[in-house]
């Protein structure tokens, strides 16, 4: 069975945006947040720079995957990515066989006992 890759595993990595590139992202959407579609004060309301596909979930971090968000938008689209990401780690973890099982068979090869040919249960060693 082969190994499995370490970059596999982790998410992209983030890399910082610089204030040009945040400025030609901001211009790129015209002000208009990728999430809700309604326009950003830019002055009056607090707003970032928002993955489109999270990176967790295999997005990628360049400039064609980012826009501007207001905050709130952006907070409520975090806590929906982290549950997905959560989620398929869960059902990676599972369908790898990779899970400890939480309630073992009794005296089953997980279990602290063990039954012997003549019926006694011992601790396992």
């Amino acid at each position: 069975m082969p190994l499995v890759e370490p970059s596999e595993l982790g998410t992209t990595r983030r890399s910082r945006l610089s204030p040009r590139v945040r400025l030609a992202i901001w211009e790129r959407a015209k002000g208009i947040c990728v999430l809700c579609d309604r326009r950003i004060d830019g002055v009056r309301e607090r707003w970032i720079i928002e993955h489109i596909r999270a990176l967790e979930l295999g997005g990628a971090d360049e400039p064609d995957n980012m826009g501007p968000a207001h905050e709130t938008c952006a907070a409520a689209k975090t806590r929906n990515d982290h549950h997905r990401s959560a989620k398929a780690k869960r059902q990676k973890i599972r369908h790898l066989g990779a899970a400890k099982t939480k309630r073992p068979l009794p005296c089953g090869r997980q279990s602290r006992w063990k039954k012997k040919v003549d019926g006694t249960v011992v601790p396992r060693k």
